[in-house]
């Protein structure tokens, strides 16, 4: 008898249940290796567009230092006007952005002023800012302990005397540990919150302020507008465990007062 040439000529074979648990085991084998590689690539792009963001600030640093007459941009002037915005009064969380220092050169790309990775607690109405400015060298008297501070820290420093303007640190990935305070930062002890300063010695140590959120590093503007990165020398036993510093009391000049 003729067979048919459309008739089987074997036994299909199906998965039976062990197979497709080995095969489903060895999927998530696979994704388990391959997830800290993709949120390490993913956190480097990141990392570079932070990098793009502080470029593009330094540009508008720049433009405002040709339109003062060599003055560097102050940290803020007043208990309510800031370098990143304006706030009605001292106790107000809203700003109004529109009355920072860098507006008038940054009004085509505002979203520079937010870091990708940067996922603090906001102080204020919505992240401002998630850079920390050094307003240590940046201004000629420094950080007074009184209340004068808010009637102006004194004379901005001209940007032709700063000595060594590619080891000075303008602007660096910022983020401190709030100590919960409500009536002041709105954010809860313990957690990571927006810094818009640089600490600088005693508070290096004390109070850190440098948050090292690619893959364990910062981003950094420095003086001759290069952008570059530091690792963490210290890193706070609180918080998130990537809030620090990148120097310490004894070479922290050759970073914040060259």
């Amino acid at each position: 008898m003729r067979m048919s040439p459309h008739a089987p000529t074997g036994t299909s074979r199906a998965f039976t249940l062990i197979e497709l648990l080995i095969v489903i085991a060895i999927v998530g084998i696979l994704s388990s290796l391959l997830m800290p590689v993709m949120g390490y690539a993913r956190e480097e792009a990141n990392s570079t567009r932070c990098q793009s963001n502080l470029r593009q600030l330094g540009i508008a640093m720049a433009m405002y230092i040709q339109a003062h007459d060599d003055h560097c941009m102050p940290i803020h002037n007043s208990a309510t006007s800031y370098w990143f915005g304006e706030r009605a009064t001292e106790s107000s969380r809203v700003f109004d952005r529109t009355k920072g220092y860098l507006y008038p050169y940054l009004q085509i790309t505002r979203a520079v002023e937010h870091c990708p990775s940067f996922e603090a607690e906001a102080r204020f109405d919505g992240k401002l800012v998630g850079y920390a400015y050094n307003e240590r060298r940046m201004l000629k008297f420094g950080w007074p302990k009184t209340q004068t501070y808010y009637k102006g820290l004194g004379p901005e420093v001209r940007y032709g005397r700063i000595r060594h303007p590619a080891r000075l640190v303008v602007l660096i990935d910022g983020a401190r540990i709030s100590d919960g305070n409500p009536s002041i930062y709105y954010t809860s002890a313990g957690s990571v919150e927006e810094n818009y300063y640089l600490s600088f010695p005693p508070n290096i140590e004390t109070y850190p302020s440098v948050h090292f959120r690619h893959n364990g590093r910062a981003n950094a503007l420095f003086a001759d507008w290069h952008v570059g990165c530091f690792e963490p020398r210290s890193l706070a036993s609180t918080g998130d465990g990537k809030v620090g510093d990148f120097c310490d009391q004894t070479d922290w000049e050759q970073y914040y007062c060259p």
